[in-house]
């Protein structure tokens, strides 16, 4: 095995820094090693949303400074049908920070050309939108039952993409870009104001908006991390140097 070649501390401490940099960064950005940190808000309400109202029901709440910015966002949205029911495709919500981002959480799921009123679901509806889920919330019956037209018949749960299009209620359809998502939060401090906008834009049917959770996962400090590695790749090359330094010297052959 060829022998390591001669250098100073400070390069070999470079050396190895350095690559333990690259692989910190790597866990750091996958949220592995940098230690990314997670906080739930949850805010009950428990107000009816007024029925075919454009001006709908917002709710403001506002949380404290955070100690990094935002890396990502997911909210939870409980619904209940009230009276003799709702109807989920009458739905729109959305979601805004006085410090930043703006995203469309749902706009009339199911709702296109050949369905100008959406789903017709009379369902409950406990759900949380976060772009890193499966599936778009506005397809829900296709992802859940394998087709538009089947109604569901227990309530609508799970984790889901958020709606994300920017486009007013009445006229959105299923092909409008998707560019209001959840990722214009990011990189913002998640202190101060926080609306949920909730409405039903279509007559008939009646939903209350029990609560809603945010959970705020920001972006991990990797100074703590990379300087903990950086102090063991130190401590491995004093070590090697005092080593060095106890290996007795190496004698010239002697003359035969």
């Amino acid at each position: 095995m060829k022998p390591l070649p001669e250098l100073a501390p400070i390069r070999w401490l470079a050396l190895v820094t350095g690559a333990l940099t690259v692989h910190g960064q790597m866990a750091w950005d996958v949220g592995g090693m940098g230690g990314a940190a997670t906080s739930v808000f949850a805010f009950p309400v428990n107000q009816a949303i007024p029925d075919g109202d454009l001006s709908g029901l917002a709710n403001t709440q506002t949380l404290p400074a955070s100690s990094a910015p935002i890396r990502s966002v997911a909210v939870t949205l409980v619904l209940t049908p009230l009276g003799e029911g709702g109807f989920t495709g009458d739905l729109y919500a959305t979601l805004a920070h006085d410090g930043g981002g703006y995203s469309v959480l749902l706009n009339r799921p199911g709702k296109h050309p050949g369905r100008p009123f959406g789903y017709s679901d009379d369902v409950a509806v406990n759900v949380t939108l976060a772009d890193d889920a499966e599936a778009d919330i506005h397809h829900y019956r296709l992802t859940l039952t394998g087709s538009e037209v089947l109604p569901l018949t227990s309530a609508l749960t799970g984790r889901w993409q958020p709606d994300g299009r920017p486009v007013d209620p009445l006229l959105v359809t299923a092909s409008d870009l998707r560019d209001a998502t959840l990722a214009s939060f990011t990189g913002v401090n998640q202190a101060g104001n926080w609306t949920l906008f909730v409405a039903d834009v279509s007559g008939g049917g009646e939903y209350q908006l029990d609560s809603w959770s945010l959970a705020v996962t920001v972006i991990p400090e990797p100074g703590g991390v990379l300087g903990a590695l950086a102090l063991g790749a130190l401590g491995w090359v004093m070590l090697q140097r005092r080593r060095e330094r106890r290996r007795p010297p190496l004698r010239a052959p002697t003359p035969r």
